[in-house]
């Protein structure tokens, strides 16, 4: 197909087309960054011209993916729209398959539509890309479990296309803070952000630039700026940004301490904690086990202070129901405290929780801008807890002494209780 009539026929913008030229260039590319950009077009058109170039370079019944996270997102982010966009000169969409096959003269290439409600049913198939429309709303593993997926006999150059508006998720980490798994540090060359903003889109019509300039603050400077630190509505820690994450080591002549969150079913949240000269807080590493045996747990926080050679901690704050864990760590010589036991004018466990919640907010930024709880980026348990997942009910606090919701809190819980037992004023 000539390019002239490919781009007749797509429309894409200028922004869309550096996203085209980054798929050429980069394996893993992500486009989007706010809403209005183009980003499930760019997806299925860039699919589509994906196959054009490999049927041009020999390669015929190529296969791709394009997904989203349930079938109806997928039909309604792609499947209407391919159906109506892709003319039938090109191909044919077949609706028992849920795939769109070119033509044999354009060299028969599919775009397969599926949903990742169960990433595992594909780990046997091969693409030569796969396209994730909102991929932040897929769990970090689907991410791997799809490229491993990336193959295609002969075809070398396979990819892999996200989109997606600003979250605080995996996603972030990965493209727009370059923090990688160590198994993939090596490949942070292949990965590329292209950002795009409803003012890079000229099919747009006014109106909707006008709703986005009619948002709530958090949400206009997510969906319209494409700021991927504006806060989640409702986080309890609204203020903690990019400028409370280091990549600061802990001084390994200075003493070490401990914040646990005791659990077994649910995440036992170990954090390691180095208060700094001026009386800032360091807080360099992290376990986040279930299903762990005291024990085990003791054992692990000792062999990663022997691995990185920081000393033995000198004490541990530990949740009020974990008396077998607090006994456990004093046999290894690690004195553990109830945090809950702590001598205050404040009384109730209730209350506590508050109270350590509002000294926790004053340490994340005070009344001067200054923060003085600092986070290695490492510690990803819990900087999802504290950037994403850690709300009021409903999105909102009604009052300073309300209390955040359940499930989303374990490190976090293991933070705050610290602060309660060891910062407070």
């Amino acid at each position: 197909m000539p390019d002239v009539l490919f781009t007749d026929l797509a429309h894409l913008t200028s922004r869309q087309w550096d996203a085209v030229d980054a798929m050429r260039q980069r394996r893993y590319v992500l486009y989007g960054g706010a809403r209005g950009g183009g980003k499930s077009r760019l997806l299925r058109w860039g699919s589509l011209l994906f196959l054009l170039e490999a049927a041009a370079r020999g390669f015929r019944g190529v296969r791709t993916m394009l997904a989203c996270e349930d079938y109806p997102s997928l039909y309604e982010r792609q499947i209407s729209k391919v159906q109506e966009e892709f003319p039938a000169a090109l191909g044919e969409y077949m609706i028992s398959r849920n795939e769109f096959r070119l033509r044999p003269s354009l060299g028969g290439g599919v775009i397969a539509f599926r949903n990742l409600d169960d990433p595992s049913k594909y780990m046997s198939s091969e693409y030569a890309m796969i396209a994730v429309d909102e991929v932040n709303k897929n769990r970090e593993r689907t991410f791997h479990i799809l490229r491993g997926s990336l193959r295609w006999p002969g075809f070398a150059d396979t990819r892999f296309i996200g989109a997606c508006n600003p979250d605080p998720g995996w996603v972030r980490a990965y493209w727009i803070e370059k923090n990688l798994p160590p198994e993939l540090e090596a490949e942070a060359d292949e990965f590329a952000f292209v950002p795009a903003l409803p003012t890079d889109n000229p099919y747009l019509p006014p109106s909707y630039m006008a709703m986005l300039n009619t948002l709530p603050p958090v949400l206009r400077e997510a969906w319209l700026l494409g700021n991927w630190y504006a806060s989640v509505e409702g986080l309890v820690y609204d203020t903690f940004t990019a400028d409370n994450l280091t990549d600061a080591e802990p001084d390994p002549e200075r003493p070490i301490e401990l914040a646990i969150d005791d659990g077994y079913v649910d995440p036992r949240a170990t954090l390691f904690i180095q208060r700094l000269p001026g009386g800032d807080i360091l807080i360099f590493d992290e376990l986040y086990q279930t299903k762990t045996l005291e024990e085990r747990t003791v054992a692990d926080i000792i062999d990663r202070c022997t691995a990185n050679g920081w000393p033995r901690p000198e004490l541990a704050a530990v949740s009020h129901e974990a008396p077998a864990l607090r006994e456990r760590l004093r046999k290894a010589d690690i004195p553990a405290r109830n945090w809950l036991a702590t001598k205050t004018l404040v009384t109730g466990e209730r209350s506590k929780r508050v109270a350590a919640i509002k000294r926790t907010r004053e340490l994340v930024c005070d009344g001067q801008g200054h923060r003085a709880i600092r986070v290695h980026r490492r510690c990803k348990h819990l900087l999802d807890e504290i950037m994403a997942g850690y709300k009021y009910p409903e999105g909102k606090r009604a009052s300073v002494d309300d209390m955040p919701e359940d499930g989303t809190d374990h490190a976090v819980n293991a933070m705050e209780s610290w602060v309660f037992l060891r910062a407070q004023r």
